[in-house]
């Protein structure tokens, strides 16, 4: 299946999915970002397709022309337009790095959910893979998969046992959506 990965940062789970395109059956054939970043250079030194764009009609189009069939979202800062999000029901999915629907919204990304979390003293965070819609992290749940606080936790160690969730479930849960 061709998917699409749309990004807007350092691109750390986009490497984690171009290293586990081949085990799990899919191939990342564009990556589009809305800013220069990171991302944009590790899709560009492996050789997959690149767009850099805000413009939702272009961005429509150039996924047409790589015949994309499935859009995942790895750290995109952005909120999808209603029209776009309801031509692609059901084919955009998204990572969130907290159990929703706690920690989930505008401003509630990266490291503002971990210290979100850890300030709560949440005796649990996680990971939740969603369907995306045109309102921030309020699609239907897909998958999700948590990890216990420890004592003395900080946002950065959270970070770092969310990281782990994300690089090992993301590819996964992708697979298996392409097998439905």
């Amino acid at each position: 299946m061709k998917i699409a990965v749309f990004a807007s940062g350092t691109g750390t789970t986009l490497q984690a999915l171009m290293d586990n395109q081949v085990r799990y059956d899919y191939q990342i054939s564009l990556v589009v970002v809305n800013r220069v970043c990171q991302a944009r250079d590790r899709a560009e030194d492996t050789g997959i397709s690149t767009l850099l764009s805000k413009d939702w009609m272009q961005i429509d189009q150039v996924l047409a022309e790589h015949q994309i069939q499935m859009i995942v979202l790895a750290g995109f800062l952005a909120i999808i337009p209603q029209w776009f999000c309801e031509k692609w029901d059901n084919k955009i999915i998204n990572i969130h790095p907290a159990l929703l629907p706690k920690y989930g919204g505008k401003g509630f990304y990266g490291e503002h959910v971990h210290e979100a979390v850890v300030a709560a003293k949440e005796e649990f965070s996680g990971i939740t893979i969603h369907y995306v819609n045109e309102c921030y992290d309020s699609g239907a749940i897909i998958f999700q998969a948590k990890v216990a606080l420890e004592e003395g936790e900080t946002a950065d160690s959270l970070a770092a046992k969310i990281h782990k969730l994300e690089y090992q479930h993301y590819p996964e849960v992708i697979e298996e959506l392409i097998k439905k």
